[in-house]
């Protein structure tokens, strides 16, 4: 996930850090340095991201997506903040995320 204040910042912040997340695990798992991790993500695009990843400040976008996990029958989800304010994910979580998290349990 990508949390941000809008989706647009959310989903730059991903393609700066965290695009190869975009290519699959054999990627992520066997590529050995960041010179082939950046060959192999150079032609990710904001449409990929949009696809894989929810983005931005909407609460229920994000538990969109982990119920798609909940409802496939994962019993433990684990959110790993691409965005680009790891503060403002934490405060966003505890306020907005968390408890609309747990009711999908």
């Amino acid at each position: 996930m990508a949390w941000a204040t809008d989706d647009q910042q959310a989903v730059r912040a991903v393609l700066e850090t965290s695009r190869w997340m975009v290519t699959g695990w054999k990627v992520m798992s066997e590529l050995p340095n960041p010179v082939n991790f950046d060959a192999a993500s150079a032609y990710v695009e904001e449409r990929h991201v949009r696809e894989l990843f929810s983005v931005g400040p909407d609460p229920e976008a994000h538990v969109a997506h982990v119920r798609a996990y909940v409802e496939a029958g994962y019993d433990h989800v684990v959110l790993q903040n691409a965005g680009p304010d790891p503060d403002g994910f934490l405060d966003f979580f505890a306020g907005d995320l968390a408890a609309r998290l747990r009711a999908l349990g």
